[in-house]
């Protein structure tokens, strides 16, 4: 549409008013002309509107003013007013330009941007070309006035145009108006422990050497050389092909090499066992120390003994011309020549039966009860087994008898305190009696395990009792709590059964006691740390086998009796103390008696003590004779012939005198002690 053509539209308008103004009285024609006049002003105000609406939508948006990189004057408007083009055609070509010619992301973010603005652009023109038409309106009354030419209908572009309309953003505008939030790091994945440290077959930890130590094959993947080949083996048989347990590629056993890795943890066994070597190697080196130690020690007391012992007989025989010498134990020996000491002897008093059957092994006599006890076989054959016999102490009569075990009565022991009779055989289980009821009292175990010794404690452990099995075990036991287990000891590399065990009272040398355990093999100490259960076990410096051991509280003395072994071709009975050097227990022996060199029964002698002397009785099985050895003196004072085998000897002393009791296979022997000069 050209400018002419324009210009005739609006002659046409005012043309049209003045007919309109002088044809008012005539309703028919009035009504006619008023429809013309809207069809044709609405024609001829549709390019004005257009063109006022593009003016606004330039002014508004300048960055849109370009079209195909050209900008847009006023007077082109005439051809982009094509009524038969709209917006998004007039801005197509640049949408398009613009959306080929941006290669990189930022650009096709912009012509994302530039499209949803020519939409929003869009919906607002079309709006305002709603707002902008005309409504038809009745025609105006007629009236006498007369209109200018040019004063009708003009719109004037310079009429400031409506409010602008706030522009919404779209979902993608708003995007990238968001604050972008700080964006979390990334937790750091999470390592194993015993990756790199275990076998990733058997899960254990590789070795340094060994069947087990640390391997790769040539994939990179790490084994224990044991795994890796019983892998390899079953894979072969089962497919035919050795792989990776891993990364399944194939493997040989050529592929197999040893690693020597330093940041891969493995378990050092060599380093292990050098320590444990030196540690075993550290501790019998000081054994061997302290025995050096005591062998020296001994050694010196011996020079020191026998130095005295010349002085005493140079005076003796200067003095009355006497023979013997004098005791060790005593020192108000030192000033009596020999032949001033008494003279002990035994005396046959009486010989009765405590049972037809044989079975006889064990005694124990308890003088603050006065109670004299004998194991020995039930003569019931409705009551199999064995038991304990009392025996009155004053006139020596078998009194009841007290069922105890099925099996043979192996070790007994009596608690004066509380009046219990323990009693230990070839069973599991030691059992307490109560000699005031002749009934069971409780019984204790441990773990099914053969107890073959028991004993009983003193003083402020008075309810302590302790037992000892076959395999060398130690176990204590608290009375009061008869179904539990207090402590339990087990020598070191000695499994021989226990025999006999015995509690040491607290004294100057030890302040807390402990206890003895004498095994087939070996014989050790116990010794409290504490005023507590806790002990400290070292092994004596004596020389087994052993048959027997007894402790007297009385005299702080022990008596040994060991068989014959490489070193000693005799059997001996050995006396002496408990001692300590550097704060270790060792044993001092005073005394060593030598036996014969057979000794195939287990006997067990005793030691009595009389005024300021020791006797030591002892059965010696290969000439069968009773043996009498006077301490002080150093000899055998007495040997008498015996026709049967003497198990036990148990002193027993009462109002009438001193006693000793000898158990026979079924009988007991009473010998009465007399003491002479």
């Amino acid at each position: 549409m050209s400018h002419e053509e324009s210009d005739d539209s609006w002659e046409q308008v005012a043309d049209t008013d003045d007919d309109a103004t002088a044809d008012a009285d005539a309703d028919d024609d009035a009504t006619a002309d008023a429809e013309a006049y809207s069809e044709e002003s609405q024609e001829s105000l549709q390019p004005v509107v257009r063109r006022q609406n593009w003016q606004r939508f330039i002014t508004q948006y300048p960055e849109l003013a370009m079209v195909g990189g050209l900008p847009v004057e006023l007077q082109q408007l005439e051809v982009l007013m094509d009524p038969g083009l709209s917006a998004l055609d007039v801005l197509a070509p640049l949408e398009r330009r613009e959306a080929d010619g941006e290669a990189d992301a930022q650009q096709a973010a912009a012509a994302d941007d530039a499209a949803n603005d020519v939409e929003v652009l869009e919906a607002e023109l079309n709006a305002l070309e709603e707002d902008a038409e005309p409504q038809p309106q009745p025609a105006s009354p007629p009236t006498n006035s007369q209109r200018a030419p040019g004063q009708g209908d003009i719109i004037n572009l310079e009429t400031p145009s409506p409010p602008k309309k706030r522009k919404r953003l779209c979902a993608a505008d708003k995007s990238l108006t968001k604050t972008p939030e700080p964006t979390k790091a990334p937790a750091p994945p999470q390592v194993d422990e015993d990756d790199g440290l275990t076998c990733p077959i058997c899960l254990d930890s590789w070795e340094m050497s060994g069947d087990h130590r640390l391997v790769s094959l040539r994939c990179g993947h790490l084994f224990g050389e044991e795994c890796i080949r019983r892998w390899l083996a079953e894979s072969q048989r089962q497919s035919s092909v050795k792989v990776c347990p891993q990364c399944k590629s194939k493997a040989t056993y050529r592929d197999i090499r040893h690693l020597y890795a330093k940041r891969i943890v493995v378990v050092d066994t060599e380093i292990r066992d050098q320590l444990e070597e030196e540690r075993r190697r550290n501790h019998i080196l000081a054994t061997e120390l302290s025995a050096a130690k005591l062998a020296h020690f001994v050694t010196s007391d011996k020079l020191l003994q026998t130095k005295k012992k010349y002085d005493q007989l140079v005076a003796l025989t200067e003095g009355t011309g006497g023979r013997g010498a004098f005791s060790v134990l005593s020192d108000a020996a030192k000033k009596r020549p020999i032949q001033q000491l008494p003279m002990h002897r035994l005396y046959m008093e009486k010989n009765f039966e405590i049972t037809r059957d044989p079975g006889c092994r064990v005694m124990h006599f308890s003088s603050k009860h006065s109670l004299l006890m004998a194991s020995q076989k039930s003569g019931q054959s409705l009551f199999p087994g064995y038991g304990v016999r009392f025996i009155d102490p004053l006139n020596f009569q078998p009194l009841h008898f007290l069922y105890t075990t099925a099996m043979l009565v192996r070790d007994i022991a009596f608690s004066d305190s509380k009046q219990l009779l323990a009693v230990s055989s070839r069973e599991s289980k030691i059992k307490l009696f109560d000699v005031r009821t002749k009934l069971q009292s409780c019984m204790v175990s441990a773990m099914d395990k053969t107890l073959w010794a028991c004993g009983f404690d003193r003083n402020d452990r008075d309810n302590y009792l302790y037992g000892g099995d076959l395999r060398g075990g130690a176990y204590i036991y608290d009375l009061r709590f008869p179904d539990s287990i207090l402590g339990q000891y087990q020598a070191n590399e000695n499994f021989s059964p226990v025999i006999h065990i015995e509690a040491v009272p607290p004294n100057k040398t030890f302040p807390y006691g402990g206890f003895l355990v004498c095994q087939l093999s070996a014989l050790s100490f116990y010794e409290y740390v504490s005023a507590g259960e806790v002990a400290q076990a070292t092994r004596l410096n004596v020389d087994g086998p052993f048959l027997s051991m007894q402790y007297d509280h009385v005299q702080d003395t022990l008596l040994i009796s060991a068989r014959s072994n490489p070193n000693s071709p005799n059997s001996r009975f050995i006396l002496g103390q408990l001692d300590k050097i550097e704060d270790i227990p060792v044993f001092r022996a005073r005394v060593t008696i030598f036996g014969p060199s057979a000794t195939p029964i287990m006997t067990r002698p005793t030691q009595l003590g009389v005024e300021d002397n020791t006797l030591i009785v002892s059965y010696l099985q290969n000439n069968k004779q009773l043996m009498l050895y006077d301490v002080r003196r150093e000899e055998r004072v007495q040997t008498m012939p015996v026709n049967e085998v003497i198990y036990d000897f148990c002193p027993v002393s009462n109002s009438i005198g001193s006693y000793l009791a000898a158990l026979t296979d079924n009988k007991c022997r009473v010998y009465k002690l007399n003491s002479t000069g």
